[in-house]
């Protein structure tokens, strides 16, 4: 019985370190956003950012060119297609974004009649934020974010890989060059 009992706060223990480490990884986007259109990107030059007290903000600029290029859009610091900003929080907040149909489906139909239909998260202390916006059209297209409970996470480099990661899992659109190449393959 004794041994029945330690099995069984064993298992509500691991249990309750499971429901910690849950995360949410979404993203949205605008009817009016020309992805297909899109080549090139560069990031944001932010006023204060000397002020800002993210102490990783290298490492997460770094991941992003780095998924970015990946997915096949060149760095243009001149009149680049997307300008991209990001920002991790120090604290949990409410945050909305909207229910909206898969994004990939909506690429091939692109139903600018569609509605936004707004939906409040949870975030917690290391959301990352990721925002693009079309530089021409002066408007933010696409924003895609993680957060997770894992405590601390602006200290830990791979939660930043992983989150930037799975931000741009949600962003399923390459660049001109492999665009053309997938179409010669």
């Amino acid at each position: 019985m004794k041994h029945s009992v330690i099995f069984l706060l064993l298992i509500s223990v691991a249990f309750g370190a499971c429901m910690r480490n849950e995360y949410l990884v979404e993203s949205d986007y605008s009817y009016a956003g020309s992805f297909k259109n899109y080549k090139t990107f560069d990031f944001m030059t932010e006023i204060g950012a000397n002020k800002d007290s993210v102490n990783q903000r290298a490492a997460i600029q770094d991941a992003i060119q780095r998924r970015m290029e990946l997915q096949g859009y060149k760095h243009n610091a001149n009149r680049p297609d997307l300008l991209v900003s990001f920002k991790m929080f120090y604290g949990d907040f409410d945050f909305y974004g909207y229910n909206q149909p898969d994004f990939e489906n909506w690429l091939v139909y692109e139903n600018e009649e569609e509605v936004y239909d707004p939906v409040t998260y949870d975030m917690y202390e290391g959301t990352i934020i990721v925002i693009l916006w079309d530089r021409k059209k002066r408007r933010v297209v696409w924003q895609g974010y993680a957060t997770t409970m894992f405590g601390n996470p602006y200290q830990n480099e791979k939660y930043i890989k992983w989150a930037v990661r799975s931000i741009f899992d949600q962003y399923r659109i390459f660049g001109e060059d492999l665009t053309v190449q997938n179409r010669l393959n």
